[in-house]
């Protein structure tokens, strides 16, 4: 059933040309500014852990990780291709993503065919889902933002009576399983789209994007099942702790997708529901993103991303709408004023941005490639072990889990698996660093706040750890880190030592 705004005036079928072109032009441009910008911290770990996979290594044993497998797993092309071409991963990562952002561009372009012109919406493509997160470039919200937005606008389709090919359709299902898959929370925003479409038609339909995302994501599942079941079994009680320790909620309203839905809200008051299907539809998506970004409790910025995203679009789909019933000059005037603030933001945004692993680099900008550096700390050190290519001897990318155990035995709230995660990761420490002694280690200098004192000072009870310890000498201190180089051989290989690669 088609809304009156969707129906009058009549749209045209085809978007032109030229806003694709200056779409992808867009797309190289943000290819060139992330080709040599700082990693994210995430997907070098992920990188990381996806050579490791390539080479072998087992997730979720030899790997200490809380995340779903997929995103791993996809980055294992990543890494093989990377390896062949003798580039690093993050330069096949880059154009990776940005032909995802393609593919997702051309579907839209096609699915707004006979639905909306799509001008806008072409042109601000690039901009909600690459130039608004370059800081995020890679994350698993990132990704999932690209790839739920053809779906969203198949939905807007099929809300209106409109038609798709069967094979556009399937890739739209699929292409979406992919950035839903990336974490459970996001399974709300498929169903929430379905009750919207059921409101519009009035009818439950089983359609070629719904049967491709659902077998994807039963596929996805058996897959884990089959190649990864010590997910479910090595990761719960971290994943317990991990989800327990949560952002108050001040500091959850105070990030900026909780600043986008007010504001978002605000306008619906004035405005009224938007009349654009593909409006409505994103606006269900992003509702949908945000009540996962609030199920995950941690407040994190880019948490908010896909929310962020689909609010963007929903306001692009409107302009879109409302812009055929504006004078020529309203339009122009709009439209350098929206050019304007998007040429202010991103440099603004870039400005404010700064190092976080500013003192990792510090500490280690004697090193050279191969070393092996250990970070025995909670203060940033990732993404300088990818970025250096220094080898990384530990088996779990931070020691998070660890310093949120101690911190709810402190604060009384035990669980009955805390007591044996915090001596499993002790002893996971100590097996690690002497199977790949580091040539430097990293520690606190300042008092951990989960720990009252530094990891190093808390390690040090163990008298393995102890003894490890006594092959080091306390170097300079850098910002947040104090460093300990290794001055004699470790003893006491383990047998059961893994290589890192």
């Amino acid at each position: 059933m088609a809304s009156s705004g969707d129906s009058l005036p009549p749209l045209p079928r085809e978007t032109p040309a030229w806003p694709l072109a200056v779409a992808l032009l867009l797309v190289a441009v943000a290819g060139a500014l992330l080709w040599n910008a700082e990693l994210v911290n995430d997907v070098a770990w992920q990188l990381w852990v996806a050579r490791q996979l390539a080479h072998g290594i087992t997730l979720y044993t030899d790997i200490i990780e809380v995340n779903p497998p997929l995103w791993f797993w996809a980055a294992v092309p990543v890494v093989d291709l990377a390896r062949l071409l003798g580039v690093s991963s993050y330069h096949v990562l880059i154009p990776s993503v940005l032909a995802l952002d393609i593919l997702a561009l051309l579907l839209v372009r096609r699915l707004c065919r006979g639905l909306q012109s799509g001008g806008l919406i072409v042109l601000g493509f690039p901009v909600i889902t690459l130039f608004a997160f370059l800081d995020v470039f890679g994350q698993r919200e990132h990704l999932t933002l690209i790839a739920i937005v053809p779906y969203l606008v198949l939905v807007a389709r099929r809300a209106n009576g409109l038609t798709a090919s069967r094979s556009i359709a399937i890739l739209c299902g699929v292409l979406a399983a992919f950035g839903i898959a990336l974490k459970p929370h996001f399974l709300l925003v498929p169903v929430a789209l379905e009750i919207l479409l059921l409101v519009r038609t009035r009818r439950l339909t089983f359609r070629p994007e719904t049967l491709a995302l659902a077998a994807s994501l039963v596929t996805y599942a058996v897959g884990v099942l089959l190649f990864a079941s010590a997910y479910f079994v090595a990761s719960l009680p971290m994943l317990m702790i991990y989800q327990g320790d949560r952002g108050p909620i001040g500091y959850l309203l105070a990030q900026p997708v909780v600043t986008m839905t007010c504001l978002l809200l605000l306008s619906l008051a004035l405005y009224g529901r938007p009349r654009s299907s593909v409006a409505q539809a994103a606006l269900v998506a992003g509702l949908a993103f945000l009540a996962a970004y609030f199920l995950q409790g941690k407040g994190w910025r880019y948490h908010g991303v896909p929310a962020m995203g689909c609010f963007a679009l929903a306001m692009a789909a409107e302009a879109e709408r409302c812009r055929r019933e504006l004078p020529l000059a309203a339009r122009v005037g709009i439209g350098l004023a929206t050019l304007t603030i998007f040429c202010l933001a991103v440099p603004l945004v870039q400005g404010l941005r700064a190092r976080d692993d500013a003192d990792a680099l510090l500490a280690t900008s004697d090193l050279r490639p191969g070393d092996v550096v250990a970070a025995l700390s909670g203060s940033a050190y990732w993404p300088v072990p990818e970025e250096r290519h220094f080898l990384w001897p530990s088996r779990s990318v931070t020691y998070s889990p660890l310093f949120y155990a101690v911190g709810a035995l402190r604060a009384k709230r035990p669980n009955p698996a805390m007591t044996t995660l915090i001596q499993d990761i002790r002893r996971s420490i100590v097996d690690d660093l002497t199977c790949n002694p580091p040539r430097r280690i990293l520690g606190d200098r300042y008092p951990n706040r989960y720990l009252k004192t530094g990891l190093v000072e808390y390690l040090s009870t163990d008298p393995d750890f102890a003894r490890l310890m006594r092959a080091y000498r306390r170097g300079p201190d850098y910002g947040e880190f104090t460093t300990y180089d290794r001055v004699e051989p470790i003893r006491g290989r383990p047998n059961t030592c893994r290589t890192v690669y």
